[in-house]
């Protein structure tokens, strides 16, 4: 009996295997079918787009608020070239000297008016100012100031002109972020975006006025890691509320240093404008005098000229203005100014800047040392 029930379990379990396998297989077959077929639906039914972000932020609108303020300033200088086959005919033409930036800062009905710098202006004959919709438009120098590094501009634009809003550089933080916009390298990169933050303000920059290789004047300076290259010069620096804060003038230019360039604080700014725009030129103290700085010679070269003194430091005084305040006073040809005030005078720097701490009119006392001995003088400064 046991015998005849094992060959028939044998295949009652053979036909369960074999019934076991055809449902696993039907059940994976319905699985993939049905998945199949909702995924071509799904992809029947779905549309793929392009999706265009215009991503706008802070700087941007700062940015767009500002740029037409912002202008391009190209100067022109005479030149004197000859004839046909080098005859002695000699005619004048005008050709581009240089470019800068500037800055749209008020308008009246009659003129529009452009700070700019008074080193990007300087002899020139001419004087164009580029606006954002890339006209030229000829202007005329108000006046200017070496001082400062301020010039004025005015011109008549035929069409709409966007002024800038005139910011309080008092209120500038370290760490604050700013925009330098200006025309780097020249007009064709007009409306150039640098953006930085405010590294230090009333920093002192020493600066050479008259390009002797001696500095001659401090300037008193915002300083910025914005990028500021040539021709950002008389450009603008504008907070995040798109004011102007100050006027880009100047960096620091050597392989090794990055990120220092300065701007001159708009409040010092405005308060030259004032004055060129009522007296054509900024009021300065006058003491009547030619002098040099000691300290740029050695004993040797003031022994060739035939100058004697008796101390190493201070303004040699080699001309006298014919009923100056000096020679009123008493002062002569020869005599070393060695204190203005109560300011110790060393270099020419250190004359300039106690001078032009008074203003005309101002009665100061002069130190001299005249073969060895002190001599103290009050002078009445009238303006220069």
């Amino acid at each position: 009996m046991k015998e005849k029930i094992k060959p028939i379990l044998k295949v009652v379990i053979i036909i369960a295997i074999v019934l076991s396998f055809a449902t696993n297989g039907y059940v994976f077959y319905k699985v993939f079918i049905d998945t199949a077929t909702s995924d071509n639906s799904t992809n029947r039914n779905v549309t793929v787009k392009d999706v265009d972000y215009d991503v706008k932020t802070e700087t941007t609108n700062v940015v767009e608020s500002v740029s037409d303020s912002i202008v391009g300033v190209v100067v022109y200088q005479n030149s004197t070239s000859g004839g046909l086959f080098g005859s002695q005919t000699r005619t004048n033409e005008q050709q581009k000297s240089g470019s800068g930036s500037g800055v749209v800062y008020e308008q009246t009905d009659k003129y529009t008016y452009i700070i700019t710098n008074h080193h990007v202006i300087e002899d020139a004959d001419k004087i164009q100012v580029v606006f954002s919709n890339n006209e030229y438009v000829d202007a005329t120098l108000v006046g200017s100031d070496e001082y400062s590094d301020v010039a004025i501009l005015r011109c008549q634009p035929d069409f709409d002109v966007s002024v800038i809003n005139i910011g309080d550089s008092s209120l500038l933080d370290k760490g604050e972020p700013v925009l330098a916009i200006g025309s780097p390298l020249g007009i064709e990169y007009s409306g150039t975006v640098t953006q930085g933050i405010v590294s230090g303000t009333e920093r002192t920059v020493s600066v050479d006025l008259n390009n002797d290789g001696v500095e001659d004047w401090d300037m008193s300076v915002i300083q910025t890691d914005a990028a500021i290259n040539p021709g950002n010069s008389g450009g603008a620096l504008v907070n995040m509320k798109g004011e102007l804060v100050g006027i880009t003038n100047m960096k620091f230019s050597d392989e090794t240093v990055e990120g220092m360039g300065f701007a001159i604080p708009i409040n010092d700014v405005v308060s030259v404008a004032k004055q060129i725009r009522t007296n054509g030129k900024v009021s300065h103290p006058a003491i009547g005098i030619s002098g040099v700085s000691l300290s740029d010679y050695s004993s040797y070269q003031l022994q060739r000229y035939g100058v004697r003194v008796y101390v190493d430091t201070g303004i040699y005084v080699a001309k006298l203005t014919e009923s100056g305040p000096a020679k009123n006073a008493g002062i002569e040809v020869g005599d070393v100014i060695v204190k203005l005030g109560d300011k110790e005078i060393t270099t020419y720097k250190s004359f300039l800047t106690a001078l032009y701490s008074h203003q005309a009119g101002d009665k100061i006392s002069v130190t001299v040392n005249r073969d060895g001995t002190e001599k103290t003088y009050d002078v009445v400064l009238e303006e220069k």
